[in-house]
């Protein structure tokens, strides 16, 4: 019953909302007053919200309720889960994660019906309606002959697996799959609606700006598109943010970013949403760059549209763990994206012609000029990510299984760019609140060079900056070396040109941070309204040398056993390591709030500062290995530690055996006899050597009981000369422990020993992941700066726009 009542309220929305976006269309005939048509398109607007959020509503019930004839219930609910992961689920699915976004795009729909000019307000909320309608149409679950619209989320176990004989015999699964182990997480609950709320609130721009061709307004449309596209802007930023230290704290790559594919494609649409708010800021101030505002503006949401069939269609299952599976949308997905495109860009391009165009073009030193060069290679470090994420659709033309471009590709292509843009950053503020003359440009620009300077230089003296990004260049040799001035040159670059393009990001780092902070201070002793702008600018300076920092500083501990950049070290139970200064005591496992296992370490830092961390790990219902770090967080560094336990290594080792090198010891009995394997024992072997035996061997074993009696064994392994292996396993006094010398490794000089009378506890060692991120605090104190420089300017250009409406009223 739930069910149906679930198909009905989306057909319902479904409906109403094709009913609003003819309904506004019809109401952009007439100017003026609210038209009949246009109340009946606000009704029918509201009958959609209301029929999208019962379901989402109804959705959360039945997978609190554990629902479990219901597929989506029963594939990312289980009866284990907290609530709080109860309600998460709602949005963990294909179909849920699109009923999130389709409620929230409602509500970004009322919003605009409520606030938006009324003389917009027509043309806005028919290019709304008419993505809703794509958007509620993939979970339709409507099937026409062959051709199937959509997923529902509300279909029974028995109608989406109907090759399956026992759930259509009615069988009702007593729990279900459970939420996939990675997303047991608090950030679950929050991160994914706050990066939906950015996708739902680019739509607006991108109406806007649909509007402003199809109305031909090509100049007004920017005074009140600007104030949602910054809060756009910053939603998506937050979510994306959020993203980065959920990873960090969860995952066990050691970092907050790891270009995969699908953080990409939430990326790209954030730069170039940035890049439009630059252009329409441009636009309102000096009414130029409005082919640059308009395509930037519709070219974001496209984006998003395009990041939603990159993670959707199934395209990059096999190569991000964050993609979905393929729920057969692969073809709706596509045909939104086309008609989109031809709304948009097919618009744009009609009326290209027609578009204004400047009197006289921006002079080199003019704010509007570094703004938009800013705002270019914003979009140029976005096409580079857009191109190294669409890899996988490019490489499909020429081969079944193409992967993705290594992450070098990006470091390479976007760390050039964003010196460029860091540095233009600096430049456009100091721009902006200055009238630029080559006269005066010195005067202006002294301070922040002059302070930078100092300020890369002391990064020079006092950090090891040099010896952090120094990489060893390839050995000279071969028919391809070149000799003399350019040789010298290239094997110099090989080594250090990726550290002087870092100093250099350092230098224009520093050059924005103090030439965007004279700029706030001059502003907040005047109108501290105005400073968004100038927070943001900072945020991102501070944010780029966090970056610079934890990355180049980061320090991993131990040895590199492979060469592979990732640097561990093993630690036994009971056991102290030293290792770079920390020493690191493995003190066994506890149960966390969870029920899954921590494994304590106590560690000493080089200041001598004691204290524990707990990372988890624990194999999943799925089989699956999943790792959680723990993170010790500092004012100045965090020490990041991911541990691999022994459990994770498995071997083939029989029930009560042992392996031991020579002074090594085990465990017997849970600790009440401790066996120690002293040394091989020729002597004793040679009483078995005869004609038939070729290899006698002993082994002196040490067993040590609770009150600290010592008693020796010597077992004897015999290889005889056809091959056949004979043992002569050796027993305690009282008879109560035998142990037999069962084989050897002659590279390692190991044994390996069976033991009877007595359990062998399993081998309980760690292998240890641990860094030191210098500095990360200014990553996350640069992002909340950037969102508080974007909330600030959106909350005075909304404030500004709507006293405007006053005055003109």
């Amino acid at each position: 019953m739930a069910g149906t009542i679930g198909h009905l309220l989306i057909l319902t929305a479904l409906v109403a909302c094709a009913l609003a976006g003819l309904a506004f269309l019809q109401a952009n005939r007439s100017a003026g007053s609210p038209t009949e048509w246009q109340r009946i398109g606000r009704g029918a607007w509201m009958v959609m919200l209301l029929a999208v959020t019962a379901a989402f509503g109804l959705l959360i019930y039945l997978n609190v309720t554990h629902q479990f004839q219901y597929a989506y219930v029963h594939q990312h609910t289980s009866r284990g889960l907290p609530l709080k992961y109860l309600v998460s689920a709602s949005w963990a699915g294909q179909e849920g994660s699109f009923l999130l976004w389709i409620v929230l795009n409602a509500l970004v729909g009322a919003a605009l019906i409520r606030w938006a000019d009324r003389d917009y307000e027509a043309p806005v909320m028919t290019v709304v309606a008419f993505c809703q309608v794509f958007l509620i149409s993939m979970i339709a679950g409507l099937r026409i002959g062959a051709v199937s619209i959509g997923s529902s989320p509300f279909l029974t176990l028995a109608e989406k697996f109907p090759d399956a004989p026992m759930l259509q015999a009615g069988l009702v699964p007593s729990d279900g799959q459970g939420l996939n182990d990675l997303l047991q997480n608090y950030w679950m609950a929050i991160h994914p609606p706050t990066l939906f709320v950015g996708f739902a609130s680019m739509i607006v721009p991108f109406a806007f700006a649909v509007a402003a061709l199809w109305k031909r307004r090509y100049t007004e449309w920017v005074r009140p598109a600007l104030p949602w596209t910054l809060f756009a802007v910053m939603a998506l930023g937050v979510g994306i943010a959020m993203g980065g230290y959920w990873a960090y704290e969860t995952l066990s790559f050691g970092g907050y970013w790891a270009w995969d594919p699908v953080e990409n494609s939430s990326l790209v649409p954030w730069l170039i949403g940035v890049a439009a708010v630059h252009t329409m800021i441009i636009q309102k101030k000096s009414g130029i760059s409005q082919k640059a505002s308009l395509f930037l503006s519709i070219l974001a949401y496209m984006l998003v549209i395009y990041s939603t069939f990159l993670t959707r269609s199934g395209i990059l299952g096999d190569i991000s763990v964050h993609s979905f599976v393929d729920l057969g949308l692969y073809n709706q997905l596509l045909l939104w994206i086309l008609a989109m495109g031809v709304v948009g860009f097919g618009l744009l391009a009609y009326r290209y012609r027609e578009l204004p165009r400047p009197r006289q073009e921006p002079a080199l030193l003019s704010r509007e000029f570094m703004i938009f060069c800013g705002a270019m290679l914003l979009c140029a470090v976005g096409a580079v990510v857009l191109l190294g994420t669409s890899t996988p659709i490019i490489g499909r033309l020429f081969r079944d299984n193409p992967s993705t471009v290594p992450l070098a590709f990006y470091n390479k292509w976007t760390l050039p760019l964003s010196i460029l843009f860091v540095f233009l950053a600096g430049l456009g503020q100091l721009f902006w609140w200055h009238k630029m003359s080559v006269e005066n440009v010195n005067r202006v620009l002294l301070k922040p060079v002059v302070l930078s300077v100092v300020s890369t230089v002391a990064v020079l003296v006092f950090t090891p900056f040099v010896e952090r990004t120094a990489v060893e260049a390839p050995a000279p040799g071969g028919a391809m070396t070149q000799a003399g001035l350019t040789g010298s040159l290239g094997t110099f670059w090989a080594s250090y040109g990726t550290g002087l393009l870092l100093l250099l990001l350092v230098f224009v780092a520093f050059f924005a941070l103090y030439g965007n902070g004279l700029v706030l201070w001059r502003i907040a002793r005047g109108n501290p309204r105005l400073a968004g702008g100038a927070f943001a600018h900072v945020g991102l300076a501070v944010m780029v040398l966090g970056i610079v920092a934890s990355s180049g500083f980061s320090r991993g501990l131990g040895v590199d056993p492979n060469g592979m950049g990732r640097k561990n070290f093993v630690v036994e139970h009971g056991q102290t390591v030293a290792v770079d200064g920390y020493r690191f005591t493995y003190r066994g496992t506890e149960t966390n709030a969870e029920g899954r296992p921590a494994y304590v370490l106590d560690v000493v830092d080089p200041q001598g500062r004691r204290f524990t961390v707990r990372p988890v790990v624990y194999k999943s219902n799925k089989e699956q290995w999943i790792q959680h770090p723990d993170v010790r967080l500092g004012a100045w560094q965090d020490l990041f530690v991911a541990v691999s336990p022994s459990l994770m290594f498995e071997t083939q080792q029989a029930p009560n055996t042992l392996t031991l090198s020579r002074g090594e010891t085990a465990r017997l009995d849970d600790g009440r006899l401790t066996l120690r394997f002293v040394d091989f024992d020729l002597n004793a072997g040679r009483a078995y050597l005869n004609d038939t035996t070729a290899i006698a061997v002993g082994a002196t074993l040490e067993i040590t009981e609770a009150d600290g009696r010592i008693h020796t064994l010597t077992p004897v392994y015999l290889v005889a000369r056809d091959g056949a292996v004979r043992l002569v396993p050796a027993r305690l006094d009282d008879g109560r422990l035998e142990v037999a010398f069962t084989g050897m490794d002659v590279s390692t000089e190991a044994i390996t020993l069976a033991v009877e009378g007595a359990t062998v506890a399993p081998e309980d060692w760690l292998v240890v992941q641990a860094y030191e991120k210098p500095f990360i605090n200014l990553v996350w104190m640069g992002i909340l700066l950037l969102t508080f420089g974007f909330g600030l300017s959106a909350y005075r250009r909304a404030q500004d726009h709507r006293a405007r409406r006053r005055e003109t009223a």
